[in-house]
């Protein structure tokens, strides 16, 4: 090789060492946070508008992709965001029992792995951000017994696949069972809804009335789409509705449900608290800070996932004011729309 040629190769040698220093390699991310979002539908526009909030305050990027229920799209778009050089990916999964494979993508580019609300089964993840769901489950019965504590419950929980939908159910049956073992309480049907989805949560709901005459006293619901679309069932055949009607999640509709008599209670789980903690947390792996304690471990089947739990709240019309609008989640304005 001649002197020429030997200081082109050095000089090439050189510009890549210093793209190399200055800009890292894909597997540093940066200050990139990548978000895989199983889908849209409900809350989930609104987890996004705080994430990207808090991203922005923290100085770093989030790349939000929405895999509209399809896991193999997900796990498509999780190889995207590790090409795009993304540091920590947040993981909102479509399936819990396939999406170990994400997972291992990440970290075969030595990408750590936050499950966003929603545990990884069966992998080596490295941290759930998420609430005690039965506990929420908990909540939500004890609210519905505590105001009719003798009667006809129906108990339409989320997707049989989903871990929280399950704890959910546990939560709810666990705090019930001596009722219904006294005969207090008559289920008159319980069922889980295919992809927590309002559409089947109305034809089931429609099936129930039409195939029983025993008037439904506590219409038990996990999550405020459902719990509506439910409710919508029992006004278009004209029979009257039940004592209560529970949900979960927040919304602004059944905010607005709640303070015109319709559904009567949801669980909030702040999604702003839990947007901050998940961008803090992120936000500490990319800089190589040390991660505060957890507050506990979930088991997926593999290892006890180092966990964060926030919070639940329920929220009836009596505390509306100070919960949801207290926290700036929405005005009493638009509550009252």
């Amino acid at each position: 090789m001649n002197s020429k040629n030997r200081i082109v190769v050095f000089q090439l040698l050189t510009l890549f060492l210093i793209s190399f220093i200055l800009g890292g390699c894909s597997t540093s991310g940066g200050k990139k946070i990548g978000l895989l979002l199983h889908e849209m539908e409900g809350r989930w526009s609104t987890d996004i508008e705080y994430l990207q909030k808090y991203a922005k305050e923290a100085g770093v990027e989030l790349i939000v992709k929405v895999a509209n229920g399809n896991e193999n799209l997900q796990l498509e778009q999780a190889s995207e965001l590790v090409d795009e050089g993304v540091g920590v990916l947040m993981v909102v999964a479509v399936n819990q029992n396939t999406a170990a494979g994400i997972v291992r993508t990440a970290h075969n580019s030595g990408i750590k792995v936050i499950a966003y609300d929603r545990i990884i089964i069966n992998s080596d993840l490295d941290y759930l951000l998420t609430y005690e769901y039965s506990e929420v489950g908990k909540l939500i019965a004890e609210y519905a017994y505590n105001k009719v504590p003798r009667g006809n419950y129906v108990m339409l929980w989320g997707d049989a696949s989903d871990a929280n939908a399950r704890l959910m159910r546990e939560g709810q049956e666990k705090y019930l069972e001596s009722a219904i073992q006294r005969g207090d309480i008559n289920i008159i049907y319980r069922t889980f809804i295919e992809g927590w989805s309002n559409v089947n949560a109305s034809h089931i709901m429609g099936r129930i009335i039409d195939s029983s005459d025993e008037k439904i006293d506590v219409l038990m619901v996990s999550n405020d789409n459902m719990a509506r679309a439910a409710l919508d069932v029992f006004d278009k055949k004209g029979i009257e509705r039940p004592k209560v009607i529970t949900g979960q999640d927040a919304t602004l509709e059944s905010c607005q449900s709640i303070y015109k008599n319709g559904q009567t209670m949801t669980v909030y789980k702040s999604t702003g608290e839990m947007a901050k903690e998940a961008i803090t947390l992120a936000s500490k792996i990319l800089k190589n800070d040390k991660i505060a304690k957890p507050t506990g471990f979930v088991n997926n089947k593999r290892k006890d996932v180092p966990t964060f739990f926030l919070t639940p709240v329920v929220v009836d019309k009596n505390n509306l004011n100070s919960t949801i609008v207290a926290d700036g989640m929405y005005t009493m304005q638009q509550i009252q729309l």
